[in-house]
């Protein structure tokens, strides 16, 4: 999984460069640019006079992507305080029906509002997702094109690393910082610790709500769920604007916008 292998020095299309030759001198590009091939020399199958390196995948463009996933991040947000509101308004008609001061058409009212915004909910961070998982690949890319031990694993595993039980616990972390550290963008371990640790956070509090509300009998099992659930969505907004920094500055880290 994790690849240690260098090309050999010499001239190769540096992707930071548009795929311009550079000098690859082992370690690092150079800004060298190749001196001018005689008219002379044989250029008779299309082969250049200069090795190329195998392609690692081909580097694409992060900013698109990134600023669609920018968007869905914000737009989950808003569905996620939708989603803490509408909680926060069903444990009260709950517990105002407990009492006898809530009639049961406020739990029905409840069930019909939680029920799209929680499918609404759902598309949204899927299609964030995969936003995601597309800029981190074209990221690793990116990355590896430029130094090809800048990172400790293939942009596959990258994507894959999120899908995995247990491995993407930490996987994906470690993966995220070593875009990070490799592409010297502004980001200290604390902001990157507490974006993941709220994303676990919430990401296991709203999977317990889900399995909670399924297995409920009463009134007060649905309480809880609708607590635990209430609790994850909080610290899921708390990390978007963690995850929009990570998003952004690793971006202008690597593609720097035009001055």
């Amino acid at each position: 999984m994790t690849d240690h292998t260098s090309a050999p020095a010499g001239w190769y299309p540096a992707p930071h460069a548009g795929n311009e030759l550079r000098y690859w001198n082992g370690t690092e590009w150079t800004a060298s640019a190749p001196p001018a091939a005689p008219s002379s020399w044989p250029n008779q199958s299309g082969a250049t006079p200069y090795p190329v390196a195998p392609a690692r995948g081909v580097v694409r463009p992060l900013r698109g992507i990134a600023g669609a996933t920018r968007i869905l991040l914000i737009v989950g947000a808003v569905f996620s305080l939708l989603t803490v509101v509408v909680e926060a308004w069903g444990l009260v008609a709950i517990e105002g029906f407990n009492q006898g001061l809530a009639a049961i058409s406020a739990l029905e009212l409840y069930d019909t509002l939680s029920a799209p915004i929680s499918l609404v909910s759902g598309a949204v961070l899927l299609a964030t997702g995969v936003c995601w998982l597309v800029w981190q690949y074209r990221a690793a890319v990116r990355i590896l094109a430029m130094n090809p031990t800048a990172t400790r694993r293939s942009p596959v595993w990258h994507v894959i690393s999120w899908m995995i039980p247990v491995i993407s616990w930490w996987f994906p972390f470690q993966n995220v910082k070593d875009l990070v550290v490799a592409s010297r963008a502004n980001l200290t371990s604390g902001i990157l610790g507490t974006w993941w640790g709220l994303w676990i956070a919430s990401t296991t509090l709203v999977s317990l709500s889900g399995r909670l509300s399924w297995n409920a009998d009463s009134l007060s099992d649905y309480t809880a769920a609708m607590s635990t659930s209430l609790l994850g969505e909080v610290l899921s907004v708390a990390a978007v604007p963690l995850a929009l920094m990570v998003l952004a500055r690793t971006t202008e880290a690597m593609e720097p916008a035009a001055r």
